[in-house]
């Protein structure tokens, strides 16, 4: 490429950027703190690349970080117990949904004591089935503050929802968006970099731009309604899996994730139409 000319991906970043930058705004978080994350991102990118070569006077040299930015960057250890935590009761939902000795005779989710015993299990044998790396309390904490899980009067607990929907907002939610939207950025940004003839992930995605309002909501019932079926199909086997390994030192990872973006003719357009 000419110093003349412009990489692709450069002009890309913009648009790449653009929803996040959005949510940014929204969440009053302006640049310093965003180019702060940027710093951390590619420091761990430039230390992922040259695993044990990566000086800090290479790596201000890969990323164009200052090199005392570098080393205090190092030095920062940055938690992620809340991700943790939103992985924990996803886990703890999609076992209770799914597993069949955590459902009744009538195929629903049992009403859980918090010990089990011979008869029945309990809550705390649930979360060490996940292999969840958090306490069964803590879990059980945090499905009751989203209200994902109910106190009965007789202390048992009751599963409310098949799905981990946190409130708008909340700290939680920004977890499962991390999770979520890093996870499939993972995936194409391998299609991107990867050496010729190295397998791909499978990415795609459909588009259609000039279909009616009604069209529009027939489709968006349409995918929800798929997605969801083949999510809870490969949750139940992937979860079977899991359990039939767990006697091995296996840790294999696997994501799968769909999304649907209906949108609708903006009211501007309708008018100066």
């Amino acid at each position: 490429m000419s110093p003349e000319q412009t990489d692709p991906f450069e002009t890309a970043l913009t648009a790449l950027l653009a929803p996040l930058a959005k949510a940014m705004v929204a969440r009053g978080v302006t640049i310093g703190p965003a180019t702060e994350a940027l710093k951390r991102a590619l420091l761990q990118a430039a230390i992922e690349e040259n695993p044990g070569k990566t000086t800090d006077s290479r790596v201000s040299l890969k990323t164009g970080i200052h090199r005392k930015d570098v080393k205090r960057l190092r030095s920062d250890e940055n938690g992620s117990s809340l991700k943790k935590s939103v992985n924990a009761t996803a886990l703890a939902i999609s076992y209770w949904a799914t597993a069949p000795e955590f459902q009744s005779a009538e195929g629903t989710p049992r009403n859980l004591p918090r010990q089990g015993s011979e008869k029945e299990p309990g809550f705390d044998e649930l979360v060490r089935l996940t292999r969840a790396d958090m306490a069964p309390g803590t879990v059980l904490e945090a499905l009751i503050d989203q209200g994902v899980v109910t106190e009965l009067d007789d202390g048992f607990y009751r599963l409310l929802t098949h799905a981990l929907l946190p409130a708008p907002g909340s700290a939680e939610q920004v977890a499962a968006y991390q999770a979520t939207l890093s996870t499939h950025l993972s995936a194409a940004t391998h299609n991107l970099i990867a050496p010729q003839g190295e397998a791909l992930n499978f990415d795609r995605i459909l588009r259609y731009s000039h279909l009616s309002e009604e069209s529009v909501e027939a489709l968006n019932r349409l995918t929800q309604e798929k997605a969801q079926m083949l999510l809870e199909e490969v949750n139940a086997l992937a979860r079977e899996m899991q359990m039939n390994d767990a006697e091995q030192t296996a840790n294999g990872r696997f994501a799968f994730g769909a999304y649907v973006l209906p949108k609708k003719k903006p009211k501007s357009d309708e008018a100066a139409a």
